[in-house]
């Protein structure tokens, strides 16, 4: 199975990392930009920060040309028609990346691979819905992709192993180290990860130690390159919670239950380092420990 042309449905900093990564291995990328509206903000702001990095000396101006040359940017599914593997990278809700695979099975052709992105969320649910299930797998990267070594392949199901060879294969081509992953909620890291950072803020709330020693503790104890709290705000405070409460859906173990800081700070709109705080204020330089976390969140 040789993958020669992908579709990435999605042109969030996810979908976006995913088509760079892919086109700059050569392989021709259709960039599908999942709502509506033209696609020249997008190409444009690719554009900018691959020139940055050129700018920087991380990255060679041909190696830039390389993958703006291999990426086309469209807001019609229907692009992906002549695809091999199509990977979505949308938003983190079953219902709306179900209905999503049920319409790609009327566009791509029999033998193409349908793969989901998805960090939590079920493989085989996503499977369920459709017609040819042997082909649907998963297929997680992580944020950012081009850097981010690590692919999760998600064996659901009824994939078949035709599939999961194809993908290995695939994740090897475009410099990225496969691991082989059975269909559980979280899979290994984020199964991993995700009562981590949820133990990490109750022992915030039970008063064991602060926000800055905790991240402290865990770096020089653990060599963990960054700590708990500085990681759930990369990654985002909303998409953290989604994360805990779809493991704690499949689980109901109690260390994936949410603690009650993350929803107040996800419910007043404190996301982490895209809203400018979460866990830390970043408006200060360098980012210091959020000062309202002194006290009870109300």
């Amino acid at each position: 199975m040789e993958i020669k042309k992908v579709g990435v449905i999605g042109c969030g900093t996810m979908g976006l990392g995913v088509a760079q990564v892919i086109a700059q291995a050569g392989i021709k990328v259709v960039s599908v930009k999942a709502t509506p509206g033209p696609t020249d903000k997008i190409k444009d702001g690719l554009d900018k920060s691959l020139s940055k990095s050129v700018e920087r000396g991380k990255m060679e101006a041909s190696v830039k040309d390389t993958i703006l040359a291999n990426i086309t940017f469209t807001s019609d599914e229907a692009d992906v028609a002549g695809c091999d593997l199509v990977i979505e990278s949308i938003v983190e809700d079953i219902e709306i990346k179900s209905a999503l695979f049920q319409r790609l099975e009327g566009i791509v052709s029999e033998d193409c691979i349908i793969a989901t992105n998805t960090s939590t969320l079920s493989v085989t649910a996503l499977m369920s819905v459709c017609k040819q299930r042997k082909r649907i797998a998963g297929l997680h990267f992580f944020n950012p992709a081009p850097t981010m070594a690590l692919v999760e392949i998600i064996h659901a199901f009824e994939t078949s192993d035709k599939v999961v060879k194809g993908l290995e294969k695939f994740t090897k081509q475009i410099g990225k180290d496969p691991v082989l992953v059975q269909d559980t909620t979280g899979f290994i890291v984020n199964r991993l990860l995700t009562p981590y950072m949820l133990n990490a803020i109750r022992l915030l709330e039970q008063g064991t130690g602060t926000i800055d020693a905790i991240d402290k503790a865990m770096m020089l104890g653990a060599a963990h390159p960054m700590g708990p709290f500085a990681l759930a705000d990369y990654i985002g405070l909303d998409v953290v919670q989604a994360m805990a409460e779809n493991c704690y859906a499949d689980a109901r173990s109690s260390d994936l239950a949410t603690p009650h800081t993350l929803q107040r700070l996800v419910k007043l709109g404190y996301l982490g380092r895209k809203t400018g705080k979460g866990f830390y204020d970043y408006s200060k330089k360098p980012a210091e420990p959020n000062s309202d976390l002194k006290r009870p969140v109300a």
